[in-house]
């Protein structure tokens, strides 16, 4: 298989730049551990840069992605094992402190869920995506009758947030590192026009600014 052009373009960019500039940081980072201040579970979105977003260094974060951002109930845990995985090691390996679940708005796997629970013929032929946002149906369950189809997907993203939050209580090693105060779980939305984030605080989004 041929290696893209854009990708040996911007791996030399980067090499010759960006690299250069943090070469200690990085040979640093090669010798420790890694130690990272918080874990963040995101979509796949290509649109999500988190690193960029909450200015990510080397060894800053580590970075989980599935679609829709979902954390799975116990009950749905084999819906998707790598998350759970991933959460597991975060907390009981490498010790992170804080555990954030980032949401954002124009969710194509959100919007996805959303038409096929309102009409099961809006269903495409996924074999896989289908089975994974099967996840989502107690958030939309949520969503206000009253609001119109815009404030209904918004609500339905931000839902989908609350609920994961709700999830990673269900696994017992979540909860105990909760509660024995080992664990920060922080529930963010992000809009991604306006660069806005809201956080998750009493039930409700607010805005970060």
């Amino acid at each position: 298989m041929e290696i893209p052009k854009f990708l040996i373009e911007r791996y030399q960019f980067w090499k010759k730049n960006t690299f250069e500039e943090y070469k200690d940081i990085y040979q640093q980072a090669s010798k420790t551990k890694q130690k990272p201040i918080a874990m963040i579970i995101t979509c796949c979105d290509s649109r999500i840069l988190e690193n960029t977003i909450f200015g990510g260094s080397v060894g800053d974060y580590f970075i989980h992605r599935n679609i829709a951002n979902i954390v799975p109930s116990k009950n749905e845990k084999d819906q998707n094992i790598q998350t759970l995985s991933a959460i597991e090691y975060a907390l009981k390996v490498l010790k992170t402190p804080n555990l954030i679940i980032l949401g954002h708005s124009n969710c194509g796997g959100v919007e996805y869920s959303y038409k096929t629970l309102i009409d099961k013929k809006n269903t495409k032929d996924f074999e896989y995506i289908n089975q994974w946002i099967s996840c989502l149906k107690n958030s939309y369950n949520n969503i206000p009758n009253d609001f119109s189809e815009t404030e209904k997907i918004t609500f339905f993203e931000q839902e989908n947030i609350k609920q994961s939050i709700k999830n990673l209580r269900e696994y017992d090693f979540i909860e105990k590192s909760i509660n024995e105060n080992k664990l920060n779980v922080v529930g963010l939305w992000y809009q991604i026009n306006s660069g806005l984030i809201k956080y998750l605080d009493n039930n409700s989004f607010i805005d970060l600014d």
